[in-house]
């Protein structure tokens, strides 16, 4: 009997390539992650409204990232569940948290989990966009949700150091807030130098960052700057978000 070969990718798909609406996700979650403190520790109503949003804000940018990307279908749907977990997991904990007297049986918020989540998302994204013949308008939108992605990944992997680590990732105690503004200084190396990781790792982990987002930066400008300056060669293809049936029809039947 011949054995099946696993298919994790392929170029089929209603979503495929549909970076545009990606890329809005993202910068919605950034938002939320930005001027929101999902860690107050008065469990106000405005921290868990705000961090179930940016749960579920995640948790689709991440599915729609599985789809863009071409992630074949057994394996798109392993990603759902994970997924919808982690989203359940979160939910769970804000309603039971907010019972008097009731623990909070997970520990605080699943941060490993979604960055781990997080950082295997613009991987998949950056595989997809690299195999562009021609810059389109979903290509660019692919590119920045990927830096954007990256920013986001790092910004829960620095809040899960400090959970795991038991100690401050800062100098002193700072609201979730600093994590996403933080990741986004270190990314684009603007190096304010008003937030400062103090453990080895924290320091690791933003070192990390910075170089990665300029390696992507120096990789991805120049793969675009290549594809840019060669429309007209033989290989060069659309995208499939790029075709549209509906032009070809109209150019048949003028």
């Amino acid at each position: 009997m011949a054995r099946r070969r696993l298919i994790v990718f392929t170029d089929e798909g209603a979503h495929l390539d549909r970076f545009g609406l990606l890329l809005f996700l993202t910068v919605l979650s950034i938002t939320i992650l930005m001027f929101v403190d999902l860690n107050e520790s008065t469990r106000s109503l405005r921290a868990e409204i705000g961090w179930l949003s940016v749960t579920v804000i995640v948790g689709v940018t991440l599915m729609l990232a599985f789809r863009a990307s071409g992630v074949a279908g057994p394996m798109r749907r392993i990603g759902d569940v994970v997924v919808v977990l982690t989203v359940a997991a979160v939910t769970l904990t804000s309603l039971v948290s907010r019972i008097d007297g009731m623990p909070d049986v997970f520990g605080g918020k699943p941060s490993l989990a979604w960055a781990l989540l997080a950082l295997l998302t613009p991987v998949l994204v950056l595989r997809r966009v690299l195999k562009h013949k021609v810059v389109t308008s979903q290509t660019l939108a692919g590119v920045l949700a990927v830096y954007l992605l990256i920013a986001v990944a790092f910004n829960y992997a620095f809040s899960a150091a400090s959970d795991l680590g038991g100690i401050e990732f800062f100098a002193q105690s700072e609201p979730s807030t600093s994590f996403m503004y933080f990741s986004l200084v270190t990314i684009t190396t603007l190096g304010y130098g008003d937030l400062q990781p103090v453990a080895a790792g924290a320091r690791y982990l933003a070192t990390a960052e910075a170089l990665l987002g300029q390696i992507l930066l120096v990789t991805v400008v120049a793969r675009l700057v290549s594809l840019y300056s060669a429309p007209n060669r033989p290989d060069a293809v659309p995208t499939p978000a790029e075709h549209d049936p509906r032009e070809t029809d109209r150019s048949s039947n003028p």
